[in-house]
């Protein structure tokens, strides 16, 4: 049974629309950035220090810790260990880098999809929130749609043209939410 259904891909491809559109809980990520306008501490991430996150990295009480555009970002490991004790269904978005710790640690009971948009596309998303960081938030672009490829059992080509289509197949997941995550993917064969 998958527990995580973790959303990985290049900044301003979607990852946390895609998120939000399929429904599934939320596992509240750790960022040294200040917020944006709209962003709500404990909702959107937990807005804290870097010194606070590199601590919590020396006590050894997160899965990784990424440093992207000069923040940092980190998922709690209890937070992790206790969605999958507990047999609930959350989604995380995290970078490449925390897709493959999570398949690392969580192998069997992590969904990984992939949401991928072209270059030109995350550029204008990330301009119209008014991130003025826009090259620094593609920098790593090239690599993140690689890394992304290898890793994700699931890739969402979420072009702004593609959208209705993936909303159809989003709106397929939500409605047969229960059914499609609480497969045992131990029980499924493998070569088909």
């Amino acid at each position: 049974m998958f527990s995580i259904i973790s959303f990985t891909g290049p900044s301003g491809s979607g990852k946390t629309t895609i998120q939000k559109y399929v429904g599934a809980a939320p596992i509240i990520t750790f960022t040294s950035r200040k917020p944006r306008k709209s962003e709500v501490d404990g909702v959107h991430y937990h807005f804290t220090t870097r010194e606070n996150i590199l601590g919590m990295k020396e006590k050894g009480e997160l899965l990784e810790v990424t440093e992207y555009s000069g923040n940092l970002y980190a998922s709690n490991l209890k937070t992790i260990h206790e969605v999958v004790k507990n047999q609930q269904t959350s989604s995380i978005v995290v970078d490449v880098h925390g897709a493959r710790e999570l398949k690392k640690h969580f192998n069997e009971r992590v969904l990984l999809v992939g949401v991928f948009a072209s270059k030109d596309e995350c550029r204008q998303r990330i301009y119209s929130r008014s991130d003025s960081n826009i090259e620094k938030r593609l920098y790593s672009y090239d690599e993140d749609v690689k890394g992304m490829l290898e890793i994700c059992n699931v890739v969402i080509i979420n072009s702004d043209e593609n959208w209705l289509k993936n909303k159809r197949i989003l709106d397929f997941w939500r409605k047969n939410f229960i059914k499609i995550i609480n497969i045992d993917p131990a029980t499924c064969d493998k070569e088909e």
